[in-house]
């Protein structure tokens, strides 16, 4: 563990943004291998070229944290008090990863390759997951040690981390993702309560609305982080969260055109909404984050639909669309009032004038 005395030590923002580059290795070969459970027919051995570009991307991170650590040392002081603020959570996720891999592939020889959901829900798989989230996250515990409350529009490695950790988060919640399902475009049967079938019925487009809370939460969430102690949001933030969260798991799962049309929609929309931000100043957005981030939160969602609508036709009634637009929109102003209620009693700054 690295006392207080180390923390003083910076890596620096250029060595910040090699080590999130790399970070973008390890998330693309993160769902480079998920793609390859969905569409590789019996994988049925730990040694795969997908398997290879994860560990070779864990290997060229481990070699780069040690050059960094080894740079930072000074003449009789312990290589333990060299690592830079930052970067002990990074060594922490790199021994994890190591761990993790060794017994996932015990687990591999033993109980067997998965194939669907039980891979994303595997212990082995979930503590790879924590270990790649603490690496990932880098560039923000690097930002906010060197102080300053602009963190996300003053290093890009802290925004090039926020966008690498939520794309994560996409990878292991790609079975409730709105963008992958796509709710509106499967039929829906009105089924009377009571009547036979009602709950088989029911199920698929009640775990649509479901998706549709867990991805507004997925976009939402790293959106409110940029503010803690920030004048505003950094600009493109909007588009950027929506990007990472519909494409990357759209790549691993398939490209369908309804569900392309439907995050191509999103995409323009939250493009959109970032100018409309740009344009208003940082205060007066503080002042009504919860009224910003559900109209945010709205505009995705219609933007979506309109592109499912575009490209085959909204199944639902008015009264399911509609409902997941406005759940999703009073879920982000929850979201953003609960994110605010720690931050009532901190001067915001003044903008310049």
């Amino acid at each position: 563990m690295v006392d207080t005395a180390a923390q003083t030590l910076r890596a620096g923002a250029r060595n910040d943004l090699v080590t999130q580059l790399l970070g973008i290795w390890l998330l693309l070969a993160v769902f480079l291998d998920g793609w390859a459970h969905l569409h590789v027919p019996g994988l049925e051995t730990f040694f795969t070229p997908w398997h290879a570009a994860l560990y070779s991307g864990l290997v060229a991170m481990a070699a780069w944290t040690a050059s960094v650590i080894w740079r930072q040392r000074q003449p009789g002081r312990p290589l333990t008090r060299s690592v830079p603020a930052g970067y002990t959570g990074t060594v922490i996720g790199l021994v994890l990863f190591a761990v993790a891999g060794v017994l996932d592939l015990a687990w591999h020889e033993i109980l067997g390759i998965e194939v669907s959901l039980d891979a994303l829900v595997s212990p082995t798989h979930l503590l790879l997951g924590f270990s790649l989230f603490l690496i990932l996250g880098t560039g923000i515990r690097s930002a906010r040690a060197a102080g300053g409350a602009e963190v996300f529009t003053r290093t890009p490695a802290a925004l090039l981390s926020l966008a690498l950790m939520t794309g994560l988060g996409a990878f292991f919640l790609i079975y409730c993702s709105a963008f992958v399902r796509t709710p509106p475009a499967v039929p829906y049967l009105q089924t009377p309560i009571g009547s036979p079938g009602h709950t088989q019925a029911e199920l698929p487009p009640a775990l649509g609305l479901a998706s549709y809370l867990v991805t507004t939460a997925l976009i939402i969430a790293p959106f409110l982080y940029t503010f803690s102690g920030a004048r505003r949001p950094p600009f493109g933030i909007a588009t950027i969260l929506v990007a990472v969260v519909a494409w990357l798991p759209l790549a691993m799962s398939g490209l369908r055109p309804v569900a392309v049309a439907g995050a191509a929609g999103a995409t323009i929309i939250s493009a959109a909404a970032d100018l409309l931000l740009a344009r208003r100043p940082g205060p007066w957005l503080r002042r009504r984050l919860p009224a910003v981030t559900a109209v945010l939160a709205a505009l995705i969602w219609t933007g979506q639909l309109v592109g499912i609508a575009l490209a085959s036709s909204i199944q639902w009634p008015v009264s399911m669309w509609l409902g997941a637009v406005v759940l999703s929109a009073g879920l982000a102003a929850a979201l953003a009032l609960l994110s605010s209620l720690n931050t009532r009693s901190v001067p915001v700054p003044a903008a310049p004038r």
